[in-house]
């Protein structure tokens, strides 16, 4: 299962990657390129690749497939973290898009 995980991984990093590629030609960088927080969370991330990897049980055998499903773990998570409510830090709970969410792990990955 080491395999799985590293091909799960090259995933990850391949979809971190084409992130990466789409800021190439912003003119304005985000902030949080620079931040700390931003790179742990990438790196989590990228690992994530491997362990969904390891939770859909791909076999070694099959490198295209981990590499996909590794691919597609930030993409999952994001989806997961997209349905999880914005909480103001007053007042009731809002899906609305124009609510200003607080910074949490959460509404980092989920895009907010």
């Amino acid at each position: 299962m080491g395999m799985s995980f590293l091909y799960g991984v090259i995933g990850g990093a391949l979809g971190e990657l084409l992130k990466w590629y789409a800021l190439r030609e912003s003119p304005n960088l985000p902030q949080y390129l620079r931040s700390v927080f931003y790179w742990v969370v990438t790196v989590l991330m990228i690992l994530a690749g491997g362990g969904l990897v390891l939770i859909q049980g791909v076999q070694p055998d099959n490198p295209w497939l981990a590499i996909n499903v590794g691919i597609t773990a930030p993409l999952i998570l994001k989806g997961f973290a997209s349905v999880i409510p914005i909480k103001p830090a007053s007042g009731p709970v809002s899906f609305a898009p124009g609510s200003k969410p607080k910074p949490t792990l959460i509404n980092f990955i989920a895009g907010r």
